[in-house]
């Protein structure tokens, strides 16, 4: 997305950060390094008010001002609705998507700001697209943390389409393609083709340490199966799509390993790790929980150039 977009001034290898329920995940990569293109990460642990002072912390240790940056918004940020098309012409359409939002978000109209990506043609009966609402006054609030500390701000995004670059990243298959990413128990779907996002869905089965090791665990991954199968089988059917073969999973610590397993046995479509060591050849660097928690600042800066 191209909110409050600033051309970048330097090039010192990419910055990324991404708003979690911990706080704020900082990635800093060099892709043009010979060595060592990944230099840090970790995820500045703190609240909202401390966040500005620790960034600038890590800015004036690690000698990041001027580093291009994007970042990602946290999961409460933002509202992503699929709403039909407005049959108006292009140049009032974000107007007519406003007025369409009004009634289903929370944020008052005088303080919206929206971008739109659309859906392919094919994959519902109407014209379709995804619009994403967010307060302005957040926008200016993140755009002004990020300056203020020295940083030079490229863009700011959202988790789903930074899933989606990471899935153009890590996998080279033009067909169907299934990314799973499961945080505080809630998983969510995201099904791709063709470097294009054309569904997202939260999957209600909670999938989580204490739910897998539960006796009632056979019947609640059953259940989960049968949701999951359903968008599968609507993307291939009433999307046209094709049959997803395979199934990207991020990592979750002490899930990973045997959800894996599970849907490999249950699923047509073969199952495996979206791992974030594959992007700069750092071997087995990042552990699970470092991926977990970084996912998001990871993806935001390999998905658009400078």
């Amino acid at each position: 997305m191209n909110w409050l977009k600033r051309k970048s001034k330097r090039s010192l290898g990419k910055v990324g950060l991404a708003f979690t329920e911990q706080g704020l995940a900082l990635v800093w990569a060099d892709e043009a390094a010979d060595t060592q293109k990944l230099k840090h990460w970790e995820v500045l642990d703190g609240q909202p008010s401390q966040l500005a002072d620790l960034l600038e912390d890590r800015v004036e240790r690690l000698a990041l001002e001027g580093v291009s940056t994007s970042v990602v918004l946290g999961d409460d940020h933002y509202d992503l609705q699929l709403v039909e098309a407005p049959n108006v012409p292009l140049a009032e359409r974000n107007q007519a998507v406003r007025f369409l939002l009004k009634d289903k978000i929370q944020i008052p109209l005088d303080d919206l700001e929206i971008q739109i990506f659309e859906v392919p043609a094919e994959a519902y009966p109407r014209a379709m697209l995804y619009a994403v609402a967010v307060s302005r006054s957040r926008l200016i609030e993140i755009r002004d943390l990020v300056l203020g500390v020295g940083l030079d701000l490229k863009q700011i995004n959202i988790r789903e389409l930074v899933i989606k670059a990471l899935a153009e990243r890590l996998s080279s298959s033009e067909e169907g393609l299934a990314v799973l990413d499961v945080r505080d128990g809630q998983a969510r779907l995201n099904l791709l083709r063709d470097d294009t996002l054309f569904l997202c869905r939260n999957l209600n089965t909670r999938i989580d340490q204490a739910a897998m090791a539960a006796s009632d665990w056979a019947f609640s991954f059953e259940r989960f199966i049968v949701e999951l199968q359903r968008s599968l089988d609507f993307f291939e059917n009433q999307m046209s799509q094709g049959q997803v073969m395979r199934l990207l999973l991020a990592p979750v610590p002490g899930v990973t390993n045997q959800l894996i397993e599970q849907l490999n046995l249950n699923l047509v479509a073969t199952s495996q790790i979206l791992d974030l060591n594959e992007l700069w050849g750092t071997g087995s660097i990042l552990t699970a929980r470092d991926q977990h928690d970084v996912l998001f600042a990871a993806g935001s800066i390999i998905g658009e150039g400078d």
